[in-house]
């Protein structure tokens, strides 16, 4: 199908009506039943209704039908996270990450897993990833910051520190985040996804 079909399901999602665009997305479906960016927005819909099991589901589908789409692993991994299925969570965003490698979102999500596991060191060791990647990915400063205290490695933490003080992350960011918010953020941060 064409990009203009297409379109107003996508413009649909962004409305939030997650049960019309399932509706929607399942009767496009009958008439183009292989439309991987169709199924992977129906899988994204089931997932944001919480239905995971159905969501992995469509994105495995997605899979099936092009093995080499990174994203389609991605959302596969952020539905096994949501479910508690961590290993396989992590499988899927390596997976994603081997057909993407400048992948920041995976690298950050794979290492919320990773915490939420208690695998601390390599939690920290994805959010490092993520911002080699991104060095305004402000939400991963912030997780690796805080892994690091819970690990209560100061020369981490302070070399992330310093590293940010010294990096040119651009001036927006710089406008959008004082530092000592992000000093701040260090006591009272929880790790949260994107």
């Amino acid at each position: 199908p064409a990009q203009d079909q297409i379109q107003p399901l996508i413009d649909l999602y962004y409305t939030g009506q997650m049960n019309k665009v399932e509706q929607a997305c399942q009767a496009f479906l009958k008439t183009y039943p292989k439309a991987l960016p169709v199924i992977n927005l129906l899988g994204a819909a089931l997932q944001a209704q919480g239905k995971l099991q159905e969501a992995i589901a469509r994105y495995d589908q997605v899979i099936q039908l092009k093995p080499d789409l990174a994203d389609a692993y991605y959302n596969r991994g952020n539905a096994l996270k949501e479910l508690g299925q961590l290993a396989e969570a992590i499988a899927s965003y390596d997976q994603a990450l081997k057909l993407k490698p400048d992948y920041a979102k995976a690298y950050y999500n794979r290492g919320n897993a990773f915490q939420e596991l208690g695998q601390l060191a390599e939690a920290i060791a994805s959010y490092e990833q993520a911002i080699e990647l991104k060095p305004d990915y402000i939400e991963a400063w912030g997780n690796v910051f805080f892994t690091a205290k819970a690990l209560d490695q100061n020369a981490v933490k302070n070399s992330w520190l310093a590293s940010y003080k010294k990096r040119n992350v651009g001036t927006a960011v710089l406008n959008s985040i004082d530092f000592k918010i992000l000093e701040y953020r260090l006591n009272a941060f929880t790790p949260h996804a994107v």
